[in-house]
């Protein structure tokens, strides 16, 4: 079911075995999937550019985070933290792991972290963007990379809701000097999303489940080490899926802040398309046009009264009734 192979480093020898899904793991992958499988040739190739692409480093260190965390669930005898069967949580630790394509897919290419995972402690469950930093890109590029999770770098026509984010982002980079000029930086652009940071080099024996992650912070109390799962109470608390509840908050904080277009002369547009005479007409029970003013959370069409079902990535799965 697996393949694995050492490859050589330049500089001499070999590196640790690198394990890949075979060619028998990839046929039962496509069965399970209802889809044929591949010809033998098209997965040795596609083993082959795994193998060679310069974004392999990058990827190990993701996997690396979460199986750390799997580890530490391991070690620490936490358990499945959650039934197959009913959705009830059994256990604490991690609950979801999604891959950077998947998550990517999920919020339709808006935002692009490189993976996505889901922590149960303590009854309390905490959603989380990875930024995994390997240290060869500028700082300033890293910290821009953040601006998407705002929508910030998107016209305002196809801006995309920071409320809809089903977790905080956190930043997972390689010393405590980078990490240090890395906070530096996201404190001087103020993100509405929550942020935290850890270092590699911590040296905590749980890795990224022990107490190496603060919070990024204009409040120095508040920016002391705590562990993974204590993040939830030092951002304010979250959902029942994740999210942090001051990510909820923004469908109501956004609409009371007008996004001028740089002229002057024209009226405060807000992110939901409305502008201020819109607004006025809207509190005196006037019609204006087409205006339907509706909470983000229970968005409806004009032609369907139905409330727009979401999701979350982390979601729990139930046995159907």
């Amino acid at each position: 079911m697996l393949w694995r192979t050492q490859p050589y480093r330049a500089e001499g020898g070999s590196k640790p075995f690198h394990y890949l899904l075979g060619y028998r793991g990839a046929e039962l992958l496509a069965a399970q999937r209802g889809t044929m499988a591949p010809r033998p040739a098209t997965h040795a190739d596609r083993l082959r550019r795994i193998l060679e692409s310069p974004r392999l480093g990058h990827l190990l260190g993701v996997n690396q985070f979460f199986a750390d965390l799997a580890d530490y669930c391991r070690r620490s005898g936490l358990g499945a933290p959650f039934s197959a069967y009913d959705g009830r949580p059994e256990g604490e630790g991690l609950h979801t792991w999604r891959s950077e394509q998947w998550i990517t897919e999920f919020y339709e290419h808006q935002i692009g972290p490189d993976g996505y995972g889901c922590w149960y402690q303590d009854g309390t469950w905490l959603g989380f963007f990875l930024e995994h930093d390997t240290g060869t890109e500028p700082v300033r590029r890293v910290v821009d990379k953040l601006d998407r999770y705002m929508g910030a770098d998107q016209p305002h026509s196809n801006r995309y809701d920071p409320a809809r984010l089903a977790g905080m982002v956190l930043i997972w980079t390689t010393s405590a000097r980078r990490e240090q000029n890395l906070r530096t930086a996201l404190q001087a652009k103020h993100f509405l999303v929550p942020v935290a940071t850890a270092a590699r080099d911590h040296g905590d024996p749980d890795g990224p489940a022990g107490a190496v992650w603060s919070v990024v912070t204009a409040v120095p109390e508040h920016a002391t080490r705590v562990r993974l799962g204590e993040l939830p109470a030092r951002i304010g608390g979250t959902t029942d899926t994740g999210a942090p509840i001051v990510l909820r908050e923004l469908a109501t904080r956004r609409r009371a802040v007008p996004v001028l277009d740089g002229d002057e002369d024209d009226e405060g547009t807000y992110r939901d398309g409305t502008t201020d005479a819109m607004r006025e007409a809207n509190r005196h029970g006037h019609d204006f046009g087409d205006l339907v003013l509706t909470d983000p959370d229970t968005e409806q069409d004009a032609t369907n009264p139905t409330p727009r079902a979401t999701a979350s990535p982390g979601q729990r799965w139930k046995r159907p009734a």
